[in-house]
């Protein structure tokens, strides 16, 4: 990808000279769904692939950036900034840009190339990671002192005033900081977070994409965010120290039962259920328990399915077809839900059966998955030439 960037770069602007190139990977979320916004914990990874960046200064204020997947070349002035229709790439891009000029960080224009091998709609983040590269990139050149936590919240905050996506702090805070061989857990309400050493051995992490849009993804989301708001004035009453799902135990959920709607009550005890799996997964995981690890993930997809409700026929194949496979030790949905992928804790010497297995779900569903192995995981920075 270092030679691509570059000779893309020289083409685009007639040399690569003084050309600096970086990476920030996608991720995938391994176990920790819909806790982020209950303040509870998540446990994320970086994947082997993701958003190249080169970038070089220029002495004047023009910004010209050129996207290779999009075939799009934007020319733009410093300081001048029209907000791109959101969910346009240059609005990811322009948005660091713009939040870091506000910030008085740049004050000179550059021209940059967009390139990587982190496949768009895939559910591996491509958006945030094309923020985190944008920003790791400028602090690369400009030299501005600005922490990784602080770089993950303002590209955060890029989602939400350019992209119009208000998204948690997962993705942005796994690209900018995930670590090679290590997960991430992450309290999502201090901020707090860990890296998890990742031993596999034999194993490996599979993603498989389902193929299916997610176009419910979004009405869910704000439904089972106003159940679970639903769910803390009701333990709120009980206890004025809750302030999320996050402070209720299993044991509280079960006192204030009866007090409860009968889904309010589901979606309530997966958000509980599954900031203890989150902990206990990442102990496991710390620990070298594959197999412990493997029933948290496939208990997650449970409570996804039967508590939250956000999993979908084509997931629940996916990860029924994983199961029935002799050396999988565990697989669920992961994200949003109603599409995506799913993520599956695998034996290496059984990924080829899995392979031909999936032949049933494009029987069922006239969609082919595809099917991501991971060879380990990357993290953000520059790419240097060996």
């Amino acid at each position: 990808m270092l030679d691509t960037v570059r000779l893309y770069f020289s083409d685009t602007f007639g040399s690569a000279d003084g050309v600096r190139v970086i990476m920030a990977p996608g991720r995938v979320n391994l176990i920790g769904e819909y806790t982020d916004f209950n303040d509870g914990f998540v446990l994320p990874m970086t994947v082997d692939r993701g958003v190249y960046l080169g970038i070089r200064p220029r002495v004047d204020q023009r910004v010209r950036i050129a996207s290779s997947r999009f075939g799009e070349l934007i020319d733009v002035s410093l300081g001048d900034f029209k907000r791109p229709e959101p969910g346009h790439w240059s609005c990811y891009v322009l948005g660091v840009v713009e939040e870091l000029r506000l910030l008085g960080l740049i004050s000179t224009g550059f021209e940059a190339v967009i390139d990587g091998n982190l496949n768009l709609g895939a559910g591996l983040s491509s958006s945030a990671a094309l923020e985190i590269a944008t920003a790791v990139a400028l602090q690369t050149i400009f030299k501005f002192e600005m922490s990784r936590i602080d770089i993950a919240i303002l590209c955060q905050r890029v989602e939400h005033r350019y992209a119009g996506v208000m998204c948690g702090i997962m993705d942005q805070f796994a690209s900018g900081l995930g670590r090679k061989g290590h997960a991430l857990l992450l309290d999502c309400r201090t901020l707090s977070h860990v890296s998890i050493p990742v031993a596999l051995g034999d194993y490996r992490i599979v993603i498989i994409s389902s193929e299916v849009k997610r176009e419910l993804a979004s009405s869910a989301y704000n439904e089972r965010r106003s159940q679970c708001e639903d769910g803390v004035l009701v333990f709120k009453q009980k206890d004025p120290t809750v302030e999320a799902l996050r402070d209720v135990s299993i044991e509280a959920l079960e006192a204030c039962g009866g007090e409860l709607s009968e889904v309010v009550y589901r979606r309530c005890r997966h958000v509980i259920t599954e900031t203890a799996r989150v902990l206990d997964a990442s102990a496991a995981l710390g620990a070298g328990n594959l197999t412990q690890f493997g029933a948290l993930m496939t208990q997650s997809h449970l409570s996804l399915r039967d508590d939250f409700e956000v999993s979908c026929a084509e997931l629940d194949c996916l990860v029924d077809i994983a199961s029935g496979v002799e050396g999988v030790l565990g697989a669920r949905m992961t994200g949003a839900g109603f599409g995506g992928c799913t993520v599956t804790l695998i034996h290496k010497d059984s990924i080829d059966t899995l392979r031909e297995q999936l032949l049933t779900y494009t029987e069922r569903f006239s969609l082919n998955p595809e099917m991501f192995v991971l060879d380990g995981n990357g993290e953000a920075g520059e790419v240097l030439a060996n």
